[in-house]
């Protein structure tokens, strides 16, 4: 992330008028482990058209494929894959999950073994059909606020609480021993891994102090984690000891799960899984609530990063911040959501586009660059939603009179590997698909490959 952190004039004023909001008093409950909110309806939609459970099912993997919901969609931009066993597996236990968390939401109801539709339910599929996906996820908001006890109210609010003077960023700090320039062939031994350790607590402690601000001591924190190890088998007591190289994937897996716990419970005070802070902070991410990713650009940092894009008040005098929501003790959820219309914002976007395009390339050294890159700086320069970076990319595309030139291709970058590429949000532009992109800020045709 960028040493001086641009945060938007109106970003700041709201969160200092914010002063000190309402403490939300409930521990929200757990969700269904599942991150699409589109599985809801592909899910309404099979049981509109059977009742069976596995015919369902069937239709659920159709619809799945056929709508390039979830990991389908960014399949679709490569070769078409076949099946497997343990796909198809996975896809039961997430159909399960919804099925599971529709009917507590009383969208459908299960009797004598059959799955039927609620008036809920109708209604539901025929807001996505005819009001779209926004609507769609506003209404489903409002379903999982009131039936898990607020989970997204707590997740602003516990940003802000967390990280007040940078907009409420949080930031989930992962280095694998390669980022801290230790080989895999040169951790043999316990004590090579705690050589690794160290280094990572040391890198850890300095994001801590340059991100939030805070002088923490980890020595502690370590010494657990060698000891959690230790008692596990996974670690030998024996410095010298060589340790089973099988098992150095399983003891990667929980150092990053160990600290990721500490940087959400201990350090912010969520009282939440990492499963269901993920779940819920990436259903949030999909409604424009707030910004979740693994993926922001920045040679000195690698994680993950949350911050939020709306803000927990009784008022709001910008006409950049829309009331939301409201909730029963007259509080308001107000999101960021500039208009295009307005001329100053199209400026900032144009600068902003090109800013981010600039600072990726410099890391990059070439003139295309990846355009989901681009997209997490300009959105984190911004605060906007990533549905509202799409609109706005479309429109500046298309606008003759913006002193911006833009060139887009559906490419993958050659160093861009197949999982990264596939993980990636695509950007769509003119109905297709794109993937990198170039800028030019002068005055000339926009050229599209």
């Amino acid at each position: 992330m960028p040493e001086a952190f641009s945060i938007p004039n109106e970003i700041i004023y709201m969160a200092i008028d914010l002063g000190n909001p309402v403490r939300t008093t409930q521990i929200p409950q757990a969700p269904r482990k599942f991150y699409f909110l589109e599985y809801f309806y592909i899910l309404l939609k099979g049981v509109s058209i059977s009742n069976q459970s596995e015919r369902i099912f069937e239709q659920f993997l159709k619809l799945k494929h056929q709508y390039r919901l979830g990991e389908s969609k960014y399949k679709k931009l490569t070769e078409e894959s076949n099946e497997s066993t343990n796909q198809r597996a996975r896809y039961k236990y997430t159909f399960d999950q919804v099925v599971s968390e529709a009917t507590n939401y009383e969208l459908i109801s299960e009797s004598s073994g059959e799955i039927l539709l609620t008036d809920e339910g109708k209604n539901a599929i025929q807001i996505y059909e005819n009001d779209g996906d926004r609507k769609f996820n506003y209404y489903l908001f409002k379903l999982m606020e009131k039936g898990h006890q607020e989970p997204f109210r707590y997740l602003v609010d516990t940003c802000y609480k967390v990280n007040y003077k940078k907009s409420g960023l949080l930031i989930f700090p992962i280095y694998s021993a390669h980022r801290l320039g230790i080989e895999r062939d040169s951790i043999k031994t316990s004590k090579d891994m705690k050589r690794y350790f160290r280094k990572l607590q040391s890198r850890i402690k300095e994001d801590i102090s340059k991100h939030l601000g805070m002088n923490v001591n980890l020595d502690k924190e370590n010494n657990d984690l060698i000891r959690k190890l230790t008692e596990e088998n996974l670690l030998q007591t024996d410095d010298l000891q060589e340790f089973d190289p099988n098992k150095y994937n399983a003891i990667l897996r929980r150092s990053r799960d160990f600290w990721l716990k500490y940087f959400l419970q201990s350090l912010y005070k969520y009282q939440l899984s990492l499963d269901s802070f993920e779940i819920w902070a990436y259903r949030a991410k999909q409604i424009g609530l707030l910004h979740i990713t693994e993926f922001y650009p920045d040679p000195s940092f690698h994680g993950k990063i949350a911050y939020p894009l709306s803000v927990i008040r009784d008022s709001s005098q910008s006409t950049s911040f829309k009331m939301f929501y409201e909730y029963a003790d007259s509080m308001k959820l107000y999101c960021h959501q500039p208009s295009w219309d307005d001329k100053n914002n199209q400026e900032e976007f144009v600068q902003s586009l090109h800013q981010a395009y600039v600072d990726v390339r410099q890391l990059a050294k070439t003139y295309f660059v990846s355009l989901p890159n681009v997209k997490e700086r300009a959105c984190y320069a911004m605060k906007i939603p990533e549905y509202l970076f799409d609109k706005f990319l479309g429109y500046a595309y298309h606008n003759k009179h913006l002193r911006i030139r833009i060139s887009l291709e559906v490419d993958k970058l050659p160093d861009e590997t197949k999982v990264m590429y596939l993980r990636r949000e695509p950007v769509m532009v003119d109905g297709k698909y794109r993937n990198i992109i170039a800028i030019d800020l002068a005055h000339g045709e926009k050229n599209v490959y």
